[in-house]
C-alpha cells in the first residue's frame, strides 16, 4: 500500500512503477475505482474481468471470488494489480478484508495499492500489518529542495529566494497542490521572471477555477460539503465564531456544518483549531485557492458576515491583516465611515506593502468629506511613490488634484505634484512626460512657485538637465520663499542637476530637515529619481555583494512590471550587467541591456560602460569603441559630466591597446579636468587609473591603491588591482588578494584574466585541482549561456578546436549528450554552473 494525504503523489508514483513494469514486459493490469460499488466483492469481479475469465449468470460475491482464484490457478507469471484509490473500498468488518486477502495469498498475485490516508485509517491497518499481508510505503511530503526543483522545471526558471520555501510551507510540501498553486500565481499573473528568476509579485493570490482537478478530491462535485467549504476558506481565521457565520451563509443548520466539517477532518482536509468548535485547513494554501472561487456576492456577503461578528459580536481574529481585508471586500455594505477609519488606522501601521495601499484606497472611497478624502488621497499617493508603487501613485494624485484642489494645501499639492509627475515617468516611455513640460503643467493646482518646481523635475526625469538647471536659476527667490514643501522639492532637484552638469551648486548646498515635511519630499524625489549614490558611489560591479545586488535588482525589475518602471534605474542595470559579464553569463548580460534600452532610463549613457566591456569580453573591439563613443556623444548632448569618466577610461585602455598613446593621453587629460569639476573619488580614482594604463605610473599605482584601501571596499580593490596588473604594475600579494576576492563573488571571468597574468609573471596560482574545476565550470558557463565554440575561445583566449575538444571531454566526464541536456541540468540545479 502506497498510503499518504490527497495530493501527496500516490498516483503518480502508481503510473510509473507500472511503467517499469511495462518496460520490462512483466505482467499488470490497472483496475479502476469507481466512486459507487466498491466491496471486496465487486473488487474480485474487476480483476477477474481484467484477466479474461467470463462471469456467469448471476454472478455473486462467492462466485466472483471462485472466479478470480479460477483465473489466477492457471497463471505461471506473476501478476501486478493497480489500484488507484483504495479508499474508496466501501467500508467493510476488518475480517472481511483479511479473509479475501488470505484468500490470494497462496497465488502469484501482488496488488499494489494507493490509498488516501486520513484520522480514521490508521487503526484499519493494523490487524492487515500483524497477519502479514500488508506491506506500507507512506509518501513523504516534498523538502525545500524538492520543491525548488519542481518549481524550477514547471516555470523554467529558478525561483528567487524565499519563493520555494514559501509554497513549500503554504502546500506542505504535496506535489498537486504545489502544481496547482504555480497554475493560480500563473492566471492571477502573479509570477515574473527575470534572468531565469521566478518570482511572486504584488502580493496576488492564486486563483483557480471551481472546476480545478485539486478540488475534485476534497469533495465530491456540486455536494453541499462545497459550499461549507469555500465558506470555511475566508471565515475559519475567526475561531469558533465562524461555524454560525457558515450555517447563515450557505443555509443550513449548524449541526449540518458541524457534520461536514467532521467528515473532511477525517478525509485529513482539515484540522481541528485551536479553539474548541474551531477548525483550520491542513494545507493553508487550500484555503487560500478556495477563497478565490467565492463569486463577488458570495465574497461581500462573507466580509459582511466576518465584519459584523467582530464589531458587534465578540469575534476575534489574532492576524491584524484580516479586518482589513474583510472590510475592503465587504466595500459599503458596512459603516463607511467607521470603516474607512479602521482602514486608515491599519495602514499607518507601517506595512509598506499591497495591503496598506489597498487599505488606503479602499478608506478614500468610503469617505464622503472633501478634507478628509483628500488627506487620505495625499497619502495613499505620497506612500505609493516612496514604496516605487508609481502607477497607484499618479492616479491617487491625480484623482486628488482634478477633484479637490481646494481642500489641499500648498504642501500637499506640491507633494502631490512630485507624485504625479514620477506616474508619468513610470510609463515606459516620455510621451506623456513631453506632453506635461510642454502645457500640461500649467493646467495644475498650486501657485506658480509650484508648478515651476514641477516642471523643473519633469524635465529632469526627461533628461532635459540643461533645462532643468535653467528653469530653477530663471527666478530662484520665488521656488525658496515658497512654502517648505517647494522650496525643499526646488533645493533637491537644483543639487542633482548640478551634480549631474559638473557645476557649482552655490545657494543649494544647505542641508534638508530630514524630519518635517521637506525631508519627506528629498526622499520622495530621491526615490522617484533612484540616483541617490547610484552614480557617484564607484565603477560598474562596485557593489560588495554580488547576490545580494542581483537578488535585489531583479526583484525590483519583476515588481516594476505591476508598479511602474522608476527611469533612474540605469545604475542598477549597469551593476547587475556587469556582475553578470564577470560571472560569464554573457548573453543574459546582453538581456538586461537590451531590456534596460527598451525604457525610458534616467543617464542612459550609463549604459554604455558594460555594454563596452561585454564587447570587449566577447573580442568586439572595434564594437567596444564604438558604443564608448556613441555614450559620450549622448552625454555631451544632454550636457552631462557625471559618469563620462568611465567611458573616457576605456577609451584610454582601448587607444592604449592600439597603440596610440597620445590619445590616451589626452583621454587621460579629460579624465584629470572631469576630477576637478566634479570633485568625487571615483572621478579621482578613474584619472590615476588612466595614468597607470596610459603612462604604466608606478606612483600613479600607488596612490590609487591606497585611495581604494582607505575606502575599505574589497571589490573595488579587486577590479582596480586588475587594472593595475594588466599594466604590468602591483605586487603579487595585491594580485593574489585580488583573486582570492575575485573568488568569493565567483567572478570567473576576472579570475581567468588574473591566472593568466599570475602564470606569466610567475606567480604561483594555488590549487591545481580546483583551479581545473573552476575552468571546467567557466566552460560549462559560457556553453550553457548559449555562447558558440568561436566565441567560446574569444572569451578564453585559446582556439575554437581548443575548444570542441575541452567540451567533448567534459561532457564525457560528466554524462551530458547535448548542450541542451546541459543547459536543462543547469536550469534545475543538476550542476555547480554559476547562475
Amino acid at each position: 500500500m502506497l498510503t499518504g494525504p490527497a495530493g501527496i503523489g500516490r498516483s503518480t508514483v502508481l503510473a510509473r512503477a507500472r511503467q517499469r513494469l511495462t518496460d520490462e514486459r512483466a505482467s499488470a493490469v490497472t483496475v479502476p475505482m469507481p466512486r459507487r460499488e466498491n466491496d471486496t466483492a465487486h473488487l474480485a469481479a474487476r480483476i477477474a474481468d481484467e484477466l479474461g475469465a467470463p462471469p456467469s449468470r448471476g454472478d455473486n460475491g462467492s462466485a466472483a471470488f471462485r472466479r478470480l482464484l479460477t483465473a489466477l490457478a492457471g497463471r505461471r507469471d506473476r501478476l501486478v494489480v493497480f489500484l488507484d484509490d483504495a479508499h474508496r473500498i466501501n467500508a467493510e468488518p476488518v475480517d472481511s478484508v483479511i479473509s479475501f486477502l488470505r484468500a490470494l495469498a497462496g497465488t502469484r498475485i501482488t496488488v499494489v495499492c494507493a490509498a488516501r490516508t486520513g484520522a480514521h485509517d490508521r487503526a484499519s491497518l493494523d490487524p492487515l500489518r500483524e497477519s502479514g499481508l500488508v506491506h506500507e510505503e507512506r509518501l513523504r511530503p516534498l523538502g525545500e529542495s524538492e520543491v525548488e526543483q519542481l518549481l524550477s522545471g514547471l516555470l523554467n526558471a529558478v525561483p528567487a529566494p524565499g519563493v520555494a520555501a514559501a509554497i513549500r510551507n503554504s502546500c506542505r510540501g504535496l506535489p498537486s497542490v504545489v502544481h496547482a498553486a504555480v497554475e493560480g500565481y500563473l492566471a492571477s499573473d502573479g509570477v515574473r521572471v527575470v534572468d531565469h528568476r521566478a518570482h511572486l509579485v504584488g502580493n496576488r493570490s492564486p486563483r483557480l477555477p471551481s472546476t480545478h482537478p485539486l478540488f475534485a478530491d476534497l469533495c465530491e462535485p456540486e455536494s453541499p460539503a462545497w459550499s461549507v467549504l469555500k465558506s470555511l476558506a475566508v471565515l475559519h481565521p475567526l475561531g469558533e465564531a465562524a461555524l454560525s457565520l457558515i450555517a447563515g451563509l450557505v443555509g443550513r443548520g449548524e449541526d449540518e456544518v458541524v457534520e461536514t466539517l467532521r467528515a473532511l477532518a477525517e478525509r485529513d482536509v482539515l484540522l481541528p483549531g485551536p479553539r474548541p468548535n474551531s477548525w483550520r485547513f491542513r494545507v493553508p494554501m487550500l484555503a487560500t485557492v478556495l477563497a478565490s472561487c467565492l463569486g463577488p456576492f458570495e465574497r461581500r456577503r462573507a466580509a459582511l458576515l466576518a465584519v459584523n461578528a467582530i464589531w458587534n459580536d465578540g469575534a476575534s481574529c489574532a492576524d491584524p491583516d484580516y479586518l482589513p481585508e474583510r472590510l475592503v471586500d465587504a466595500g459599503r455594505l458596512v459603516d463607511p465611515e467607521r470603516a474607512a477609519a479602521q482602514l486608515l488606522a491599519h495602514s499607518a501601521s507601517g506595512a509598506n506593502d499591497d495591503r496598506e495601499a489597498r487599505s488606503l484606497l479602499a478608506a478614500t472611497k468610503l469617505i464622503t468629506d472633501p478634507t478628509r478624502r483628500a488627506a487620505a488621497l495625499h497619502r495613499q499617493a505620497v506612500s505609493c511613490a516612496v514604496q516605487q508603487r508609481f502607477r497607484s501613485a499618479a492616479e491617487a494624485a491625480d484623482l486628488a488634484l482634478r477633484t479637490l484642489p481646494d481642500a489641499l494645501s500648498a504642501d500637499s499639492a506640491q507633494q502631490l505634484h512630485l507624485s504625479y509627475v514620477a506616474g508619468l515617468a513610470s510609463h515606459g516611455d516620455a510621451t506623456a512626460l513631453d506632453e506635461f513640460v510642454l502645457d500640461g503643467w500649467r493646467s495644475l493646482p498650486g501657485g506658480e512657485a509650484a508648478r515651476t518646481v514641477t516642471r523643473a523635475v519633469a524635465l529632469g526625469l526627461l533628461n532635459r538637465w540643461r533645462e532643468a538647471h535653467e528653469q530653477l536659476n530663471a527666478e530662484p527667490g520665488r521656488w525658496q520663499s515658497a512654502g517648505p514643501a517647494t522650496a525643499a522639492c526646488g533645493r533637491a532637484i537644483a543639487q542633482v542637476t548640478a551634480s549631474l552638469l559638473g557645476l557649482p551648486s552655490r545657494q543649494h548646498q544647505a542641508e534638508v530637515d530630514a524630519s518635517g515635511v521637506a525631508g519627506q519630499v528629498s526622499r520622495l524625489l530621491a526615490d522617484a529619481l533612484h540616483l541617490r549614490g547610484g552614480v557617484q558611489r564607484g565603477g560598474a560591479g562596485a557593489h560588495e555583494g554580488w547576490d545580494e545586488a542581483l537578488d535585489i535588482a531583479r526583484s525590483t525589475i519583476a515588481a516594476a512590471t505591476i508598479h511602474g518602471q522608476a527611469p533612474g534605474r540605469t545604475p542598477m542595470y549597469r551593476e547587475m550587467a556587469t556582475i553578470l559579464t564577470a560571472r560569464g553569463l554573457l548573453n543574459r548580460a546582453r538581456a538586461v541591456l537590451d531590456e534596460a534600452r527598451s525604457q525610458h532610463l534616467l543617464l542612459p549613457h550609463l549604459l554604455a560602460v558594460p555594454a563596452a566591456d561585454l564587447a570587449h569580453t566577447l573580442g568586439a573591439h572595434d564594437r567596444s569603441r564604438t558604443i564608448i563613443e556613441q555614450g559620450l556623444a549622448r552625454a555631451a548632448a544632454d550636457g552631462l559630466v557625471i559618469g563620462t569618466d568611465e567611458l573616457w577610461l576605456r577609451l584610454a585602455a582601448w587607444e592604449s591597446r592600439h597603440g596610440n598613446p597620445m590619445a590616451g593621453r589626452e583621454c587621460a587629460a579629460r579624465i584629470e579636468r572631469i576630477a576637478e569639476r566634479a570633485g568625487t573619488t571615483a572621478a579621482r580614482r578613474n584619472h590615476l587609473l588612466a595614468r597607470v594604463i596610459v603612462e604604466r605610473d608606478p606612483a600613479a599605482a600607488s596612490e590609487v591603491i591606497g585611495l581604494s584601501r582607505a575606502g575599505g571596499r574589497p571589490v573595488e580593490l579587486a577590479r582596480i588591482a586588475l587594472v593595475v596588473a594588466e599594466s604590468g604594475l602591483g605586487d603579487p600579494n595585491l594580485l593574489r588578494e585580488a583573486y582570492r576576492t575575485f573568488g568569493e563573488l565567483d567572478a570567473l571571468i576576472p579570475r581567468a584574466r588574473l591566472r593568466l597574468l599570475m602564470r606569466a609573471r610567475t606567480i604561483a596560482v594555488s590549487g591545481r585541482s580546483a583551479t581545473l574545476a573552476e575552468n571546467e565550470r567557466l566552460l560549462a558557463t559560457l556553453i550553457t549561456d548559449g555562447l558558440s565554440n568561436q566565441q567560446v575561445a574569444v572569451v578564453l583566449g585559446t582556439s575554437a578546436k581548443s575548444v570542441e575538444g575541452r567540451l567533448t571531454r567534459f561532457f564525457q566526464r560528466a554524462g551530458y549528450q547535448s548542450r541542451a541536456e546541459l543547459a536543462t541540468a543547469t536550469l534545475r540545479g543538476g550542476t555547480s554552473v554559476s547562475a
